[in-house]
């Protein structure tokens, strides 16, 4: 009846590795197929109905600082390079020394 359909289904049982359910009476039934590639920035899995409700496709969403790689925790790293740096260069001179006399 459902072979190959895509339906929302109540579960009443399930276990580790198997699941029992009953299809929701007043479910849609979706027959998946082959979808044309995502747009740059689309997420897969929204529905019209969501995008819909939002307002406003995803793509046109404000992106957070923590998505950009030159958002502000990499600009507070920043000024410990330089320092790190020489450390680690005061050490290697030392070792060689070191090892060298």
């Amino acid at each position: 009846m459902f072979m190959g359909k895509m339906v929302e289904v109540d579960i009443y049982e399930s276990g580790k590795h198997f699941m029992k359910g009953q299809p929701v009476a007043d479910a849609k039934v979706y027959t998946p197929s082959i979808s044309k590639p995502l747009a740059k920035g689309e997420v897969s899995g929204l529905t019209e109905e969501f995008r819909s409700r939002r307002g406003s496709p995803p793509s046109s969403a404000p992106l957070t600082s923590a998505a950009h790689p030159g958002g502000p925790s990499s600009r507070a790293a920043r000024p410990l390079l330089v320092p790190a740096g020489l450390a680690l260069l005061a050490l290697l001179l030392a070792f060689f020394v070191k090892v060298y006399n």
